[in-house]
C-alpha cells in the first residue's frame, strides 16, 4: 500500500552561486498493510519536516546521475522510518523529481 506526502514538496537547494536553484519532489510512501498506512499519514507533518531538512542541505552535484537519486531515495526511507517509528516503511517512490 502506497500513500502520497503531503503536496509536492519545493525547496531551496543548498548554492555557492548566486542564482537560486530549487528541486520539486513529490514521493509516494510505501508500507505493508492499511493500519501502517494509516500511522504514516497521523505523522505525515513530521515526516514531511524531515524531509525539507535534509533536502535544503543537498547540493545540486549531490542529485546527479542514477547514484545521486538512489542514496536521495536510501535517505528518505531512512528518515521517514525515523519519522513514523515503529511502523517500518518499505520503500519511496518518485513520482516527480525537478530540478531548477
Amino acid at each position: 500500500m502506497a500513500c502520497t506526502v503531503g503536496q509536492d514538496l519545493i525547496v531551496n537547494l543548498s548554492s555557492t552561486g548566486t542564482q537560486p536553484r530549487f528541486l520539486k519532489l513529490k514521493v509516494q510512501i510505501e508500507v505493508e498493510n492499511a493500519s501502517d498506512l494509516a500511522k504514516v499519514e497521523a505523522v505525515a507533518p513530521r515526516v514531511i519536516d524531515h524531509f525539507q531538512t535534509y533536502l535544503r542541505e543537498l547540493r545540486v552535484d549531490d542529485l546527479k546521475g542514477s547514484a545521486g537519486i538512489y542514496r536521495l531515495r536510501q535517505e528518505l526511507v531512512r528518515r521517514v522510518n525515523a519519522a513514523a517509528y515503529p511502523v517500518t516503511v518499505e520503500d519511496v517512490l518518485f513520482q516527480e523529481i525537478l530540478i531548477q
